[in-house]
């Protein structure tokens, strides 16, 4: 259930039919340092292992043993009915030993998300919203996200289908298509805390972008130099902000001229408007003492930020845009807050109605120019009783 990689502690969900009783074959619980060796000796253990026996809510400390052999001390969690979490440590070595061991038990080794569908089926059973706020919650970008998604299992969505689906009769068919577009506007801003928001550093050569890019992430990691156009690929890094978790990215200097220099500057000039037309948001970053702006590579309906960098150079500030020095961290704090207001994140009712997966906006489209009150209903309870997908 943790990601795959290194790490302090490892969490294995072991569930469905059976899965005490694998248990039961594998693990010893620790009730003093030595128990498990004592049990080997006294018991001649061999894979059989200690009886254990397991109630909901218990949490256990023990070792798991491939035969004779020691696998890892753990700290079992029984949180269901045939139903466990595996705590073992970090070291990607030993979390494959011990899926190696469970298989060798006839276990199907699953993605997370599968685990977390079965989990939400036993839990909610038909509730199709509430599967799919278990599964979402958990890889939800930002607390915030997280908040979003479960209150749409209680006052959210889940109560908004439900009463339109009760007074059905009595609505009229417009105020209903009204309620979905504005669930499916208010989606796009919640869409930005449950996911990771794609912000683009981007403007003319030797305008600070790099230099912006490393202080936003703490440290140096694009280059920097004197010389303009010295970024010549684009670099990312993920930045949390107040409200939501950004990606930065910071790209080459936009200058028409590159995109016939040669095959090498194209190729950087191609990639930098690529990562502009898919970006939530742009930092157009400007010299302030050169303010001259050329919107190259923006278009109108692209969201922007003009940045006007090298305020620490005393020159007059231009206006229509946030002064920054991206070499002191002068007016760092400032854009920040800018980028959550101008995203709309920064007073967004995180407790509004909105849709979380693509199959729940799917279906709100199809509410919002349905025709007839039969459709909507058809169209609702797929909302409610659908398949699960996230």
């Amino acid at each position: 259930m943790t990601a795959r990689g290194a790490g302090a502690i490892s969490s294995i969900q072991l569930a469905g039919a059976g899965a005490e009783d694998i248990l039961k074959k594998i693990f010893i619980r620790l009730c003093q340092p030595s128990a498990a060796l004592h049990a080997m000796e006294g018991r001649g253990f061999g894979g059989q292992g200690a009886k254990t026996n397991f109630k909901v809510g218990d949490i256990l400390h023990g070792n798991i043993f491939d035969g004779g052999a020691l696998v890892d001390e753990v700290v079992i969690g029984c949180e269901a009915k045939d139903f466990f979490s595996i705590n073992c440590h970090g070291n990607p070595i030993i979390v494959e030993n011990i899926l190696e061991l469970l298989k060798k038990h006839d276990v199907r080794i699953a993605e997370a998300r599968e685990i977390l569908e079965y989990m939400g089926e036993q839990k909610h059973g038909d509730n199709v919203i509430a599967i799919e706020a278990q599964i979402g919650q958990s890889q939800a970008a930002t607390i915030y996200g997280a908040k979003i998604i479960g209150h749409q299992t209680k006052m959210g969505l889940l109560q908004a289908a439900n009463w339109w689906l009760e007074n059905l009769d009595t609505l009229e068919l417009d105020d209903i298509k009204e309620g979905a577009e504005q669930i499916l506007n208010d989606s796009k801003i919640a869409d930005l805390f449950i996911r990771d928001v794609k912000i683009v550093i981007a403007g003319p050569p030797n305008t600070g972008k790099s230099t912006l890019f490393n202080r936003l992430c703490g440290r140096d990691k694009a280059i920097v130099t004197d010389i303009a156009g010295t970024t010549r690929d684009w670099l990312s890094a993920k930045v949390r902000l107040k409200r939501i978790m950004a990606e930065f990215f910071d790209t080459a200097g936009l200058d028409q001229m590159l995109s016939g220099q040669n095959s090498i500057d194209a190729e950087s000039q191609g990639r930098a408007v690529e990562l502009i037309e898919n970006a939530d948001l742009v930092l157009y970053v400007v010299d302030c003492t050169n303010p001259a702006i050329v919107m190259a590579g923006l278009t109108e309906s692209l969201k922007k930020l003009v940045v006007f960098n090298k305020c620490d150079l005393g020159k007059d500030f231009p206006t229509g845009g946030l002064c920054i020095s991206a070499k002191t961290g002068e007016g760092i704090d400032r854009l920040m807050t800018a980028i959550e207001k101008t995203l709309g994140v920064l007073y967004f009712d995180i407790k509004k109605t909105v849709c979380f997966t693509d199959r729940q906006k799917g279906i709100l489209k199809q509410v919002a120019s349905a025709s007839t009150k039969q459709r909507i209903k058809e169209l609702i309870q797929e909302l409610l009783k659908g398949s699960v997908a996230v």
